[in-house]
């Protein structure tokens, strides 16, 4: 009973239920797995598999518990949640606490679409238990438990909402107000719970106790789903908040106080994965506060510029800017929006309109002002005007980027120049200029003028557009470029980071080391520093020559000390390539080189430079409110005309006794009721079209396309398996109805043959014999129906076999359906004996597990007022106990039962047509529909109908008698002679043994007319003596919760009258 709340035969029967189907064949290794994943769907939601079971398929509060604790959303929304159960929302109210508690947020889902409203669920009981219920790693728990332990009282403080309150306005800043305020001494507390050391059981009953001793439901606070949405967002848990947040009313507010929150407490997080996540969380509703803004912005300027300074009482008298503020949402802050109202409040009654050099020009000449050169800001009736973005953007970025790729084309066309025309660049008159020596660079008379303010930083020619200067450069077999004389110290290569990738090392390496040794032209190569910008030899000395000398190179590059010769013509003794096409690809190798280079370096930096200026953009847009905000703050006049202004206020309140309005506040504004609660109306429509618009991005990801087809895919495999099922199903049923008639064919076949040898047509040997059946005849097929449909595959009775005994801790033999039979062979089986000790001990038989004291019971006939026989004919005995003529149950003795063997009962099925209003009777499927008198004991889990046993040589149940007035039990036996007889048999019911068994008669009394004096008489004599019994006229459908195998009797009833069911 701790396991299965509430207790009871209910539970006790979904235990037994389960043990006896997977006794038989227990899955291995995979499969087992698979059956402890899916165990809970039959034991716990027999409805959801079993349309005629009728154990716990009533308690659907119990039921609903062990779907939040096993977390089955899907078996609560297809079996729970149906139209034959309304719920109230009042009745969702503790397992919508236990879904909050276990983060469940699916759950929280389902019970809001099921009628739970977030205003009336969160009283102030509500928000106490679930603030006494955090999580212990929580953060806000332990800040909870620091203010406790700071209250004087002693020992033991009571949590109360005003210290919650202390932990919230800490984090939110001292600016606000505290939300919850502080009760007065006389106010006593409704809920007393300690704070430390609370548990939490989803089967338990604390929570139905709680909103039992909590008779007054008023929200204490103001905004109940804002309690809810901080007691989300202090535990960091994103789904619970989202859902909660998307009922919020003032939702801009909401969304930057959780910011604010989730900031302040990733400061004190220690665990960092923790800290990730409420600071990503934080980033979302800053993202969520922006995106409902914008959509207010979009709509209408003056309302959404309202909702940033308006006074918001739900969350401690404070405003949106100002939270963002106190949060330092730097995007929201930077927001267009936001900061056109700071400029607003920049020009005053000014138009944002008006050019700058009209204000300056009305400055300078004051008359100006009249003739309407500048315009001043239209009041609110006047029209609507969009205010202009504050700050145009001052340089595209394209034309930055377009500008330099030109540049560098161009400048790498006049580097190439200084080949061609050297003497242009390096006459004498320019040679300060283009050719600037390593040795006079320290003179300022050696200064690129060309290069501005800059000076030439290193040796050699300046090259236009590269920005240095250097030597001239030679090709391989071009002309000798710009040269500069020889330097005296060691060799340097310096370049830029796209002619190393270039040039490579090799080529690197080779150009460092041709300065050491004697050039293929001839001349002595010293330690030149060179600065390169083209993958070349090392510039000449000045008095190099241009004659191609072959002595000074190795044709076939085995000299080590000479380099390798390029090809030559030997006749001309000259390059064989020509001149022009050398300079021609090498211009176009590095024109390719270098822009393809300079793509890849913008395509690395951009980003970064978007970045930064983006951040750059935000923090100067932030800190441009306290600008604003000091500037709004002063005085108008300077000193010291501000003595005309405080004289002017003197005057007015001490002299004319007329203070002042109140000082016009422009980030500050309290509105009126009825404004305020349009202006929020308006935000939450706003807010709606908001997530609509983020849901239909959200299914255009890739990745909800991918899941959603998943889903699609794996419904439809449910689909084919159920109609695979569906068919296999319909197969079987034809293959019994085969069997069926061949045995009936069978049996006609021996009667023929039976008649044939009584007649004397033939002799006795010889003749075949039928096989005897599995299953009793007598047993009644539509009784049967419903264990078929329990288990396809079971003939047999189910109740009888259930692992745990009735209203005793006596556990059955376990007994497989193959061996349910008394003519299989069952060698291990030992069933306990067990016999109740019951009130009535004189009309019971004796209690023993021997045949002695039951040798002077005469079985199988009549015994005085006890009729002993069985509706099926002769039952057996062995060692003196009769056998339950259906097989064995796995229990020897009496049980609970009144006798050994047969225990007749009566079932009257009392029923009358459902009539409307208007005295017409109601239908469904072109059907009439009944109502059944029944039922229910108040220890008992389940409605049943109003029989039972009766006392020997007594006609009426007892059962029966206990609901009824005395005077009307002679009238009842009329009714019960005259009513139809709808079943007499075997009982499947939980109670039986292998010694002690139910049959029952049932019999049909319908009243089919409203007007019958007899039903009138039958409800004016409808009492009960018991208070624990109840009585109610139940619609019959085949999902009504009855006891046992109540239902196939009911289902026989209405088909005897054509009803629906």
């Amino acid at each position: 009973q701790g396991a299965w709340p509430g207790g009871g035969d209910g539970a006790r029967a979904g235990v037994s239920r389960s043990g006896d189907q997977t006794w038989a064949g227990m899955p291995t290794g995979s499969g087992l797995r698979r059956s402890l994943s899916e165990a809970p769907t039959p034991v716990l939601f027999p409805a959801a598999s079993r349309s005629h079971d009728g154990f716990g398929h009533e308690n659907w509060d119990h039921q609903l518990k062990l779907a939040v604790a096993w977390n089955r959303v899907d078996i609560a929304r297809s079996e729970i949640f149906t139209d034959e159960r309304p719920w109230k929302p009042s009745e969702l109210h503790p397992m919508m606490t236990a879904a909050l508690i276990a983060n469940k947020p699916e759950f929280v889902k389902l019970f809001l679409e099921n009628g739970v409203q977030l205003t009336e669920f969160g009283t102030c009981d509500t928000l106490l238990y679930l603030y006494e219920n955090l999580e212990p790693c929580c953060l806000f728990r332990y800040k909870l438990q620091k203010v406790l332990a700071e209250e004087p009282e002693r020992p033991a403080p009571r949590l109360r909402m005003h210290h919650v309150a202390q932990v919230l306005r800490e984090l939110l800043g001292d600016f606000s107000q505290p939300l919850y305020p502080r009760p007065r001494s006389s106010d006593q507390p409704r809920l007393l719970l300690p704070a430390p050391n609370l548990k939490f059981h989803v089967q338990g009953v604390s929570l139905r106790s709680l909103y039992k001793r909590s008779p007054r439901h008023v929200a204490f606070t103001m905004d109940p789903v804002r309690d809810l949405l901080l007691w989300a967002i202090v535990q960091n848990r994103r789904e619970l908040a989202e859902i909660i947040w998307a009922q919020s009313q003032d939702c801009i507010a909401a969304a930057l106080a959780c910011s604010k929150i989730l900031k302040q407490l990733s400061r004190e997080e220690e665990d960092t994965d923790s800290l990730e996540e409420m600071l990503a969380l934080a980033d979302e509703y800053e993202q969520r506060a922006i995106g409902v803004f914008t959509e207010c912005y979009r709509k209408d300027e003056e309302r959404a510029q309202k909702l940033l300074v308006r006074v918001s009482e739900a969350w401690g008298k404070t405003t949106c800017l100002q939270l963002a503020l106190e949060a330092k949402d730097m995007k929201f802050v930077s927001h267009g929006g936001v900061q056109a109202f700071l400029t607003k409040v920049w020009w005053g009654q000014l138009s944002v309109d008006n050019g700058l050099w009209r204000v300056v020009l009305c400055m300078l000449a004051f008359p100006l002002l009249a003739t309407g050169l500048v315009s001043f800001r239209c009041p609110p009736g006047c029209g609507v005007r969009g205010l202009r973005t504050f700050l145009p953007e001052r340089h595209p970025r394209w034309g930055v980027l377009f500008l330099s790729r030109v540049s560098l084309l161009l400048a790498t066309v006049v580097n190439f120049l200084f080949g061609f025309f050297p003497a242009a660049f390096c006459s004498p008159g320019l040679g300060p200029v283009t050719c600037n020596d390593g040795d006079h660079s320290r003179s300022p008379s050696w200064r690129c003028p060309l290069l501005g303010p800059r000076k030439c930083s290193g040796r050699g020619g300046w090259i236009p557009g590269g920005g240095t200067c250097q030597p001239g450069v030679r090709s391989g077999s071009g002309p000798p470029l710009a040269a500069a004389p020889p330097a005296r110290e060691h060799t340097w290569v310096w370049t830029d980071p796209p002619l190393w990738v270039s040039l490579g090392p090799e080529q690197i390496a080779e150009v460092t080391q041709r300065g050491r040794r004697p050039g293929p032209w001839g001349h002595r190569q010293g330690p030149w520093r060179c600065r390169v910008a083209f993958p070349s030899t090392c510039p000449l000395p000045p008095d190099a020559g241009v004659n191609f000398n072959l002595d000074q190179c190795s044709p076939n590059g085995t000299d080590p000390y000479k380099p390798k010769c390029p090809e030559s013509d030997s006749a001309r003794q000259e390059p064989a390539f020509p001149e022009w096409l050398t300079v021609l690809l090498l211009c176009l190798y590095l024109l390719f080189t270098n822009i393809l280079l300079l793509n890849l370096l913008i395509a690395m930096f951009n980003y970064t430079f978007q970045q930064v200026q983006e951040r750059t953009d935000q923090i100067w847009k932030f800190q441009r409110h306290g600008l604003i905000e000091e500037y709004e703050g002063r005085p108008p006049a300077p000193p010291p005309f501000i003595l005309l202004n405080h004289l002017h206020l003197c005057l007015q309140r001490v002299v004319l006794k007329n203070p002042s309005s109140e000082r016009h506040k422009p980030f500050k504004s309290k509105l009126e009721k009825n404004e305020e609660a349009a202006l929020l109306s308006w935000e939450m429509y706003l807010k709606e079209n908001y997530l609509q618009d983020q849901q239909s991005q959200q299914k255009q990801r890739p990745e909800q396309k991918i899941q959603d087809t998943s889903e699609k895919v794996d419904t439809m495999v449910d689909l084919l398996e159920m109609a695979r099922l569906k068919q296999s199903g319909s197969v079987e049923q034809r293959l019994a109805s085969l069997e069926e008639q061949v045995a009936q064919m069978a049996r006609a076949l021996h009667w023929v043959v039976r008649a044939l040898r009584d007649s004397g047509f033939g002799s006795e040997e010889g003749v075949p014999t039928l096989a005897p059946q599995q299953a009793s005849e007598g047993q009644d097929p539509e009784l049967d129906d419903g264990q078929r449909v329990e288990d396809p595959g079971d003939a047999y009775h189910v109740n009888a076999r259930h692992l745990l005994y009735p209203n005793s801790p006596v556990l059955r033999f376990p007994v497989p359906n193959e061996k349910v039979p008394w003519e299989t062979e069952f060698l291990i089986y030992d069933p306990p004996f067990y016999s109740a000790d019951r009130k009535d001990k004189d009309l019971v038989d004796p209690v023993g597990d021997t045949w002695e004291p039951l040798s002077r019971i005469s079985f199988n006939a009549v015994e005085g007022h006890l009729d002993r026989r069985s509706f099926h004919g002769a039952y057996a005995l062995r060692d003196g106990f009769p056998l339950n003529p259906m097989g064995r149950t796995g229990l020897r003795g009496r049980g609970d039962l009144v006798c050994f063997g047969p225990n007749h009962t009566l079932q009257p099925v009392i029923t009358r047509w459902k009539r409307n209003q208007d005295g017409a009777i109601c239908r469904k499927s072109i059907k009439k529909m009944l109502e059944v008198l029944v039922v229910k004991c108040s220890l008992s889990e389940h409605w049943a109908l109003p029989g039972g046993s009766r006392e020997p040589g007594e006609t009426l149940p007892r059962k029966l008698k206990q609901v009824l007035r005395h005077e009307f039990w002679a009238s009842f036996e009329n009714l019960l002679r005259q009513g139809a007889e709808v079943y007499k048999g075997y009982v499947d019911d939980p109670r039986n043994t292998d010694n002690a068994w139910i049959e029952t008669v049932a019999v049909s009394i319908h009243f089919a007319d409203q007007s019958d004096l007899e039903l009138k008489r039958l409800n004016s004599h409808l009492c009960s003596r018991d208070p624990g019994l109840s009585i109610r006229w139940q619609l019959v459908d085949r999902r009504i919760p009855l006891y046992a195998n109540h239902k196939a009797i009911l289902r026989k009833a209405a088909a005897l009258f054509g009803a629906y069911y």
